[in-house]
């Protein structure tokens, strides 16, 4: 709560109700019988309307969870400074389970040594407008729409800085895992049931980080099975102790939490989540004339207490809990190192350096990312992926005839795996010098052990 003025304030709609959260000690929580992602009476809106005019509420957060708002990242194997958001929505839209209206779509590039990652935020139209324009009949002065995911963040990224999962239960069974790296989102995946495998979204973190995200938090207080063939550092997390880190209400959910602290999210967000002006602006060049023998009194009282409670800040920030007793590694939940595979010997040496682009040429999700996950750790720095307008039924892999040499090298290390049909009928000109499509199910081939990808 700020040390003066009124507490924060931020509202949850979920299926069949709507949750409101007060950043204060007591009697911060009230819940409405109603869903807010359909459209609402006036009568049935009245309830809702009346607590926040009787407490002068007019600002608030709005939660949106990640099944409304799905985060995804895409990566170019160049540096680019723009995209066009066409082409973004072309990357997109495989992944979702609705039609993209560009306007409900915003995203922002992240530069690395030598490619660049397009992170996506892409809104359920048809969903979150149906909420905003419910929302607007409140008649609220500011209001701030924020993803799920990136509140969670916005708590969590002070206490642990790296590459992580994050597991988080927005629902009575369903699950949002969150892949983040610091407090930047760059995925999320929905999950529903009490047994969930991670080893997929496992696979997507090879594209976006040099070595694969091995850390995952999870809840403690809802138990869930989580299986991946890479074996991950689990740790356990209570919402309850995260908040008494930062002095808040041990009732407050993490997404919660994270709209009571001060944002540290650097991009912008997109026009349709941006915060709306307060109506009531006042000029720069106003001022209150002074009374005479009041004013000193008042600067004395604000200087003293603008001093109280930096003193009281620094002592409370001093005793807070270390993150340790937060975040806290559990050996029980360790698991067994599968053994590595012995690497058949290289029949020749290959150019590592040389452009590879694997095409996805099925319905099945993620495949093109395996695939090249398995190329970086064979040394390959530069693979693209993507998605084929034709299907097929067949792995083929296409070779300029001055590699056609490398296509024992490719049988013997993807053998059991990617076993393909290779030609070396490549034109000379061509974008690429070898062109992977994918026509089969790779998850009911042999996978291998899983390594990281070499330094380069």
């Amino acid at each position: 709560m700020p040390f003066w003025g009124k507490p924060r304030v931020a509202l949850w709609p979920k299926t069949d109700s709507v949750d409101i959260y007060l950043d204060k000690p007591e009697d911060n929580h009230y819940s409405f019988d109603l869903d807010l992602w359909h459209e609402v009476s006036d009568t049935d809106l009245d309830s809702l309307r009346l607590y926040l005019s009787s407490r002068h509420i007019g600002s608030l957060t709005i939660v949106v969870p990640d099944n409304i708002v799905l985060t995804k990242s895409f990566i170019y194997d160049s540096k680019i400074t723009s995209i066009d958001a066409k082409e973004v929505i072309g990357l997109a839209e495989s992944f979702v389970h609705f039609k993209i209206d560009p306007a409900y779509i915003d995203y922002n590039l992240v530069q690395t040594t030598d490619k660049t990652i397009i992170q996506a935020r892409i809104f359920d139209k048809n969903k979150f407008a149906k909420l905003q324009a419910t929302i607007n009949r409140l008649c609220l002065k500011r209001v701030e729409y924020a993803s799920l995911s990136s509140l969670v963040l916005r708590a969590l990224s002070s206490l642990y800085q790296g590459q992580y999962f994050f597991l988080y239960p927005f629902a009575a069974g369903e699950f949002t895992l969150i892949l983040a790296s610091g407090d930047s989102v760059y995925l999320t995946t929905n999950f529903k049931g009490s047994s969930i495998d991670i080893q997929k979204t496992i696979n997507y973190s090879t594209l976006y980080f040099s070595s694969p995200a091995l850390r995952l938090f999870y809840p403690q207080s809802n138990p869930v099975e989580v299986t991946s063939t890479t074996v991950m550092e689990k740790t356990p997390y209570q919402e309850s102790q995260i908040a008494a880190h930062f002095r808040k209400a041990s009732n407050l959910p993490l997404p919660i939490l994270g709209s009571f602290l001060s944002s540290t999210i650097s991009t912008s967000p997109p026009a349709i989540i941006k915060s709306m002006s307060d109506t009531t602006n006042l000029s720069p060049n106003t001022a209150m004339k002074p009374r005479p023998n009041i004013l000193p009194i008042v600067a004395v009282f604000l200087l003293t207490a603008g001093i109280a409670s930096a003193v009281i800040w620094f002592v409370l920030n001093r005793e807070s809990a270390p993150v340790s007793t937060l975040l806290v590694p559990t050996p029980t939940m360790a698991e067994v190192v599968l053994p590595t595979e012995t690497p058949i010997p290289t029949p020749i040496d290959v150019d590592k350096k040389i452009k590879i682009q694997v095409l996805n040429a099925t319905d099945i999700n993620g495949q093109a990312a395996s695939l090249k996950g398995r190329l970086v750790t064979l040394g390959f720095t530069s693979v693209t992926v993507g998605n084929s307008s034709d299907r097929a039924t067949v792995n083929t892999i296409r070779l300029k005839s001055s590699l056609a040499s490398v296509s024992a090298y490719f049988q013997s290390e993807l053998a059991g795996y990617f076993d393909a049909e290779i030609t070396s009928d490549l034109k000379a000109n061509s974008t690429y010098d070898a062109i992977f499509s994918i026509g089969t199910d790779l998850s009911k081939t042999s996978l291998p052990s899983p390594t990281t990808p070499p330094a380069e």
